[in-house]
């Protein structure tokens, strides 16, 4: 197609990167080729719309090209046409009636004020010192209870989950009267609640928060004020910065903030990595991870290449095989009734070096010795 310019080497580049990529990143071209450079002013939703593709088809045609992003390539145009290239920008709108003009916004100038939620709150809190306090109570606390009612509930669950990995006693309560009941009945005054609260400012959490201070309990308030409700229990107030273009509180600095309590927690606590690796061990071993492997397969029978039984031997159990066919073994037939082949011989009964295992795959104690304790 024949744009408004003579071709250049950037298109040049992306028509070469797009006949490597396939159809999708050929048709990207196309749009972008049609009126080059002045299709570099449209917004890249628009571009993919047009050509039918998706964002990984526009990144993977950047990348084929060596270009790190439209930003980037539009850079590049306006310096070989010469030309003046207007950058474009996603602008959203608010459809209330009763809306001020101030929030027709553009995209950019969200991010922007995103950055700076982060950045502020980030920096105000490394200087007051209040996440170090924070992590502090969590370590010395003998439980740990979290809660977050109504959109915080999600802050909650992110932060026990951060939590459970690196320490133990850590309880998520759910935003309900008689879980709170619950939690409070059984806190104790070495306890530690960590307690989101934001505008609207949920009574209940409030009410928890005034409890556990009753007690005699550390309260751990991730908040967006000072004023708010919640810190007049609170023993650790940690402000987050919540502005926002938007009609709802930022979450970025509320996340950002109860990331960095955890892994400050984590820091500090007894035995954090030795639990980590324990809990990928059996995420593994569960299947949770691997894409449905099967976890009796390790990496290194995969790398030996262990054999495929098939045929009529498939359906047969391991005592009716040769001692040859037996993976791992080797061992020359001698007496196991069947196959000739001693018990003590096979893998699994005593042959040393080689532990013995059930069915499930899991170590057996020996038959001289108690079972493990579950």
């Amino acid at each position: 197609m024949t744009g408004p310019l003579a071709p250049t080497p950037t298109l040049e580049l992306l028509r070469a990167a797009a006949e490597l990529c396939g159809p999708a990143a050929q048709r990207l071209f196309e749009v972008l080729a049609e009126d080059y450079p002045a299709s570099l002013e449209r917004r890249p939703g628009q571009l993919l719309r047009a050509a039918d593709a998706s964002a990984a088809d526009l990144d993977g045609l950047l990348a084929a090209a060596g270009v790190a992003s439209t930003d980037d390539l539009r850079q590049l145009a306006a310096r070989e046409s010469g030309l003046r290239l207007a950058e474009p920008d996603l602008r959203f709108t608010s459809r209330d009636p009763e809306s001020e003009p101030r929030e027709r916004s553009a995209l950019r100038r969200m991010i922007t004020a995103e950055e700076g939620n982060l950045r502020r709150t980030l920096a105000d809190l490394q200087a007051n010192g209040a996440l170090e306090l924070a992590a502090a109570a969590l370590l010395r606390a003998r439980r740990r209870w979290v809660l977050g009612d109504l959109k915080s509930a999600g802050y909650a669950s992110l932060l026990t989950s951060d939590l459970t990995s690196s320490m133990r006693d850590v309880f998520l309560v759910p935003p309900a009267t008689g879980a709170a009941v619950n939690a409070i009945s059984d806190a104790h005054a070495e306890d530690v609640l960590v307690v989101f609260s934001f505008r609207n400012y949920s009574g209940l959490t409030v009410d928890v928060a005034r409890e556990f201070h009753a007690l005699g309990a550390s309260v751990i308030a991730l908040t967006d004020s000072y004023t708010s409700p919640v810190c007049s229990f609170a023993t650790h107030v940690l402000a987050v910065d919540t502005r926002s273009e938007s009609p709802h509180h930022s979450p970025t600095a509320v996340a950002a903030a109860a990331h960095v309590l955890a892994a400050l927690a984590a820091a500090g606590a007894k035995g954090a990595a030795r639990r980590n690796r324990r809990r990928a061990e059996l995420f593994r071993s569960l299947g949770s991870y691997g894409l449905g492997r099967t976890p009796s397969v390790t990496a290194a029978e995969e790398a030996e290449g262990a054999p495929d039984l098939q045929g009529p031997a498939a359906h047969l159990p391991a005592a009716h095989l040769p001692a040859a066919d037996l993976p791992g073994t080797g061992l020359p037939p001698a007496d196991l009734p069947g196959t000739g082949v001693p018990a003590a011989d096979l893998p699994g009964t005593g042959l040393p070096g080689t532990p013995a295992t059930n069915p499930s795959g899991l170590p057996t104690a020996p038959e001289d010795e108690p079972p493990p304790a579950r």
